[in-house]
């Protein structure tokens, strides 16, 4: 499963490295009409690695004395614009941890996401206590714990490569 997590992370890396370094060799820099695209792609790239590199990207997203102001506009979208995961799969974890059906405890609950993030997405819904109380309901990613523990071999693999 690491080596598995491993490649798909160098499979990533690699292309996007491979471009940054083919474009500073053409130039001598990283020319201002390449930046939207390279940083879109960055973002891209940390959403589909996932919840890790999401929250990587997050941070990244509030440093305008690294990062050029389109980069950080291109970041701003993992703060909260993240792609969600299927509204099934939250419904049956939202199920199995209060430990029965959605209408034993909401008469309604939202049926996308209001928002969804690096670790988890968030529902509307209101209790089924009568007084109609509004809540939001934040429901976990899928495998976040496992997916995370594996990130972090990989992160201290790619400083070990990255450091010779």
């Amino acid at each position: 499963a690491l080596n598995k997590r491993w490649s798909y992370f160098v499979g990533k890396a690699v292309p996007f490295l491979t471009r940054l370094v083919g474009l500073f060799i053409a130039d001598g820099k990283i020319e201002e009409k390449h930046i939207p695209s390279l940083s879109q792609q960055a973002r891209i790239d940390l959403q589909d690695l996932g919840p890790t590199f999401i929250k990587a990207g997050q941070m990244m997203s509030v440093r305008p004395d690294v990062l050029p102001q389109a980069t950080l506009e291109e970041l701003e979208k993992l703060q909260d614009s993240v792609e969600p995961f299927d509204t099934t799969i939250a419904v049956q974890q939202i199920e199995r941890e209060l430990g029965g059906p959605l209408g034993q405890f909401f008469t309604s609950i939202s049926e996308e996401p209001i928002a969804a993030a690096s670790l988890a997405q968030v529902y509307l819904a209101t209790l089924n206590d009568g007084k109609n109380t509004m809540v939001a309901v934040k429901v976990q990613r899928p495998e976040v714990l496992s997916t995370v523990s594996k990130d972090l071999y990989v992160l201290r693999r790619a400083a070990e490569v990255f450091q010779g």
